[in-house]
């Protein structure tokens, strides 16, 4: 039996053949096929050496058999050791480089200097850091022979692009103040203490335009620069309300006294009124500007203002409109009307920014941001942008009954009772709005389709020559249009999608039965659950455990 066994000697392979007199004639074939079969085959034979040594091998075996000779060891060089390969790629983005070794087998390790002097071959000036190339260095170490070892060895400098222009006001708006308790000597609170009312005095500086910055250049891996983008400017949204500071273009100032009250947009000064309490005997209000009233709001009364109104007391069976936010300090209470026409709340609170209060009880809510309550929301119709029952990270306010016409969030405590009050849920607010523009775009796009089919139809019957020709410039001009809102409404359709994907509701405590849920085109009724998360995965409403 012949034993072959390798070993590399000065980045040689030398193959040595054991042998005795029972062994077989060793072949050149069977010495090319064993190393084929061992982790060497990649290596390049010397084939004149295999011969030669195989002519060796059988005449040493040919004397062993006749005289009975102990068994003996031969050895000869049958292939040069491989040094290790490399070379380096550029990402498209000229960002980054990358090496790729192929480890050596009993010849040369790639070193430091020869990845370097490789990247400069290529063209790399910026980015090569000696540390990369020294973890690359170890994993070809650390790799078997033979094995391809990938790592990225240079890095260009990503540009860093401006900050935009932003508003910054300088005045605390009112609205902002209530949200903090005002705090009594003994450390307690009074819920319904609206504080000072401290007007801003003409010339105050209300607001700052913070300038853009223009941000600082990258460079790729060949030492070009990339260019920076620069911050988008800011208009200051100017009103009869507000003066440029003579001295500083950046700066507006108060045009008359009144309370600040600022969108993220534009700050309006308004002009402030201000009442004890609101009934029949001071009458409905129609104010241009915002409206502080430190006590109760009658039933039946009417309050619309344009700028925000501040309630430090009840409101009851009222009707509030305001185009700023509206803060009741403590809760409001209506009833529900059955009409013939459906239901009539004769509690009606509607803002145009953030609504906040204590509790709310058969109420008619309609914000275009937020609605914030503390505590509870029982039987009310509530339609805003998000909404939150409770306080805190985790806010744990009771909603009981009612319907909701919510465009993104909504988060409490608790949803639904344990007598199983229908609750009404629906997400839908702007998912609405996006297929009302689908439809649209769709049917006018069928119209154009339409359009084209009958001038394809009068173009296949005509014979005029010059009529075909200007009747196919038209087809291409409707067909272009085709193709424009075809693209549109492809947009808007992964638009709402990527819309509906960050539409949830969060149960921080208990869901209980028999609330219905709205998300897109499906619903589902719930079952009792502990802290839930109610969102749209994989195209189905799914009631998921909270974290």
């Amino acid at each position: 039996m012949l034993n072959f066994q390798y070993k590399f000697v000065d980045k040689k392979l030398a193959l040595t053949v054991t042998f005795d007199h029972s062994s077989e004639e060793l072949t050149d074939s069977a010495v090319i096929e064993n190393v084929q079969k061992s982790e060497y085959s990649s290596l390049e034979l010397l084939h004149h050496e295999i011969s030669n040594f195989v002519k060796i091998v059988n005449i040493e075996l040919a004397d062993i058999k006749k005289n009975h000779k102990p068994e003996k060891s031969l050895t000869t060089t049958i292939a040069n050791g491989l040094n290790a390969k490399i070379s380096v790629s550029i990402s498209d983005d000229k960002m980054e480089v990358e090496a790729e070794v192929t480890t050596p087998i009993g010849g040369e390790h790639v070193n430091l200097e020869i990845i370097k002097q490789l990247c400069i071959d290529t063209g790399v000036r910026y980015g090569l850091k000696s540390s990369l190339i020294s973890e690359l260095l170890e994993q070809c170490e650390l790799a078997a022979p033979g094995a391809n070892v990938k790592y990225i060895i240079a890095k260009g400098l990503a540009p860093v692009n401006g900050k935009n222009a932003k508003l910054k006001p300088l005045v605390e708006p009112f609205s902002e103040s209530l949200r903090t308790p005002q705090e009594r000597e003994d450390g307690t609170v009074d819920l319904k203490d609206l504080g000072n009312i401290d007007t801003i005095s003409a010339g105050t500086p209300v607001l700052e335009k913070v300038s853009l910055t223009l941000g600082s250049k990258g460079m790729n891996v060949f030492g070009e620069y990339i260019e920076a983008e620069p911050g988008n400017d800011v208009k200051f949204f100017m009103n009869p309300t507000l003066v440029e500071s003579p001295n500083n273009p950046n700066l507006i100032l108060a045009a008359h006294d009144g309370l600040a009250r600022f969108d993220g947009k534009e700050m309006i000064i308004d002009d402030v009124f201000v009442l004890p309490e609101l009934d029949p005997k001071k009458g409905h209000i129609k104010f241009k500007g915002s409206v502080v009233i430190h006590g109760d709001v009658s039933p039946d009364m009417h309050l619309t203002a344009t700028g925000d109104v501040m309630i430090g007391g009840f409101v009851e069976s009222a009707v509030i409109k305001c185009g700023g936010e509206l803060t009741i300090l403590s809760g409001a209470s209506g009833r529900i009307d059955e009409h013939a026409t459906g239901k009539h709340y004769t509690c009606i609170l509607q803002a145009a920014g953030q609504i906040n209060l204590d509790f709310a009880n058969q109420c008619e809510i309609t914000s275009k941001t937020l609605v914030n309550v503390k505590r509870q929301l029982t039987h009310c119709y509530v339609e805003a942008k998000t909404a939150v029952v409770g306080q805190g990270d985790r806010p744990n306010g009771q909603i009981s009954g009612g319907h909701f016409l919510l465009c993104k969030t909504l988060e409490a405590g608790t949803i639904g009772t344990e007598s199983n009050v229908p609750t009404e849920i629906s997400m839908n607010r702007t998912y609405d709005i996006f297929i009302k523009k689908e439809v649209e775009l769709a049917d006018w796009i069928q119209e154009m389709i339409s359009r084209r089919d009958t001038l394809e139809e009068e173009h296949h019957s005509l014979l005029d020559s010059d009529k075909k020709q200007k009747l196919e410039s038209n087809i291409k001009t409707v067909q272009k249009k085709i193709d424009k809102y075809t693209g549109y409404r492809t947009e808007l359709i992964r638009k709402r999608r990527d819309y509906m994907d960050e539409v949830w509701v969060k149960v921080n405590k208990r869901l209980y039965p028999k609330v219905t849920f709205h998300i897109t085109n499906h619903a589902i009724i719930s079952e009792e659950k502990g802290p839930s998360e109610i969102k749209l995965d994989e195209f189905e409403v799914k009631v998921l455990p909270l974290a």
